[in-house]
């Protein structure tokens, strides 16, 4: 993956590499794109609650850090868009608008984590940039959502994990990680590992069950990504040891119904080789409503 090229001016080569077809947005673009994200708040929602958090559809002041790109429509209205950062996410894009937004991040040439979003997008995105060296394709992830209550009971000893359970948490997040991902966090920055954990905790968004007798950690998981219309679960992970004992059902009940009291639905995505976990997630009443996939370098 080729490290980010300094440029005075990005625009033009992003315009040279689409023929125009693409630009950065501008503060006076925000509310068109808080639009646009409203039109899928479910598929769009870490993208939406990324853009809510900075405020603004303008560049970024740091010349390291995230922009966002626009594709109009005839009208001039905002058509497509996408998050440029240390993640790539396409937002409202068909393929070809994938294709677009590969060429103009193979022009600025971003070192990035992962791309991520609606499959059609993401892979021809993926496809667009031309890079190679990609850790991992994963390109079927059912993206699902329930918005009423789950099928199955709760597991009440689910509940916000507090800040001084932190290494606990930490440990669990780590394994997780590592288990999905089959690299450990840490090889991305300790601290900024960390104090993304921290993070959750403190807003309330690290759900735990804690046995009461080994005090260690049985259940959890986090909402990774939160508007007032959808919030997004990330990091489910029951210990190997306690795997097989039911936690896993009424605890993604639990997430359920913490989540519903911050909006209107609950989503999540996952792979579809892990059948244990698209059984569970059905079993509480998760529905499919699109195809994720995420490429991960």
């Amino acid at each position: 993956m080729p490290l980010w090229s300094p440029s005075a001016d990005p625009q033009a080569k992003i315009a040279r590499a689409t023929d125009g077809a693409v630009r950065i947005l501008r503060p006076e673009d925000t509310s068109a794109l808080l639009r646009l994200l409203d039109q899928d708040p479910v598929g769009n929602v870490s993208a939406a609650a990324a853009v809510r958090q900075r405020g603004s559809a303008g560049p970024s002041s740091n010349r390291m850090g995230a922009m966002l790109l626009g594709i109009d429509d005839a009208e001039g209205g905002l058509r497509a868009a996408c998050w440029l950062g240390s993640n790539i996410i396409p937002i409202g894009a068909d393929a070809a608008g994938g294709r677009l937004f590969g060429q103009a991040a193979a022009s600025l040439r971003r070192r990035v984590s992962s791309i991520y979003g609606h499959a059609d997008a993401v892979l021809a995105l993926f496809e667009a940039t031309g890079w190679s060296h990609e850790r991992e394709i994963r390109a079927d992830q059912p993206l699902m959502a329930i918005s009423g209550p789950p099928s199955v009971e709760p597991l009440h000893e689910v509940r916000p994990s507090r800040i001084e359970e932190f290494r606990a948490v930490e440990k669990a997040c780590a394994a997780m990680f590592t288990e999905e991902l089959g690299f450990s966090p840490y090889t991305q920055g300790v601290s900024q590992y960390r104090e993304r954990i921290r993070g959750l905790i403190r807003s309330g968004h690290s759900l735990i069950a804690v046995d009461p007798q080994s005090r260690s950690i049985v259940f959890k998981a986090e909402f990774g990504a939160v508007t007032d219309l959808a919030v997004q679960v990330q990091g489910v992970w029951v210990p190997p040891s306690r795997r097989g004992e039911g936690l896993a059902g009424p605890g993604m009940a639990a997430v359920v119904e913490a989540g519903l009291r911050l909006a209107p639905t609950v989503s999540l995505y996952v792979n579809d080789y892990n059948a244990p976990a698209l059984s569970t997630y059905r079993r509480v009443g998760f529905d499919q409503v699109g195809t994720y996939a995420t490429v991960l370098f």
